[in-house]
């Protein structure tokens, strides 16, 4: 039993990324069914819950910032496939909490199901949030306690597992150099998606409310300047030598 957990544990891990796409297979019904009883549009106002969608979703990112920013080659920081960590990062954001990346990841989605606007599927995707992470972090937290030890034993005691509940005040200044350029070069991705999903989000809405095919010319522009700025990054990465090759 539980070499099963530990094997859905480590497939959740590699396809962390991809899982949070099954919520939209099930989003495109719910937002027909609800495309005029927004809750938080009933509660807050278009314009409000806009800004409250935003705040969540450029808060998360920015926390994801400061770690890729801070990054060290095979740290227990940002890794796909496997469980990858030579060393044990306990400076920057990981003095403040152990997995602020799954925290990023956290309230980019909770900004997004705030523009979604259904309180219910928040509600929802947030227990299968909290399900899946689970797994991911229990799974993670074996690895480290096993590839470092007192030291793993050490950091976590002290460290809150998700949630930052001393604050920010007492982070510990990271030994790496900040780099704009890894940030860039690692996080242009999922910025795509949460560019796509929120502008999803808008023409789906659009659409159901309109009762047609249409796209306006905001959403147009928007879609066209998500492309440019993807493809744009993509190239860069792959085609040039303007980001660093290591990290």
């Amino acid at each position: 039993m539980l070499k099963l957990f530990e094997n859905s544990g480590n497939q959740l891990f590699k396809y962390r990324g991809q899982i949070p796409l099954l919520l939209f297979c099930v989003a495109i019904p719910v937002i027909y069914f609800d495309k005029n009883q927004s809750f938080f549009l009933n509660h807050l106002g278009k314009s409000l819950q806009l800004i409250l969608a935003i705040l969540f979703i450029v808060f998360g990112h920015l926390i994801r910032f400061l770690v890729i920013g801070y990054k060290d080659v095979h740290t227990s920081g940002k890794n796909r496939d496997q469980q990858v960590a030579n060393s044990l990062n306990t400076s920057g954001m990981y003095s403040i909490v152990r997995h602020p990346l799954y925290l990023g990841n956290f309230l980019i989605w909770m900004g997004l199901l705030i523009w979604f606007g259904n309180a219910w599927f928040l509600l929802l995707s947030g227990f299968f949030f909290y399900l899946i992470y689970r797994e991911i972090i229990r799974v993670e937290n074996q690895f480290l306690a096993n590839q470092f030890g007192e030291s793993y034993t050490s950091w976590s005691s002290k460290t809150p597992s998700f949630f930052p509940l001393k604050g920010f005040a007492n982070i510990k200044q990271p030994t790496t150099l900040f780099s704009m350029k890894m940030i860039w070069k690692n996080e242009y991705p999922g910025i795509v998606s949460s560019l796509s999903s929120f502008w999803f989000i808008s023409l789906m809405r659009l659409m159901f409310t309109e009762e047609k095919l249409t796209i306006s010319t905001p959403l147009l522009v928007f879609a066209l300047s998500i492309a440019l700025f993807g493809f744009g990054s993509r190239y860069l990465k792959h085609k040039t030598n303007f980001f660093p090759k290591m990290g």
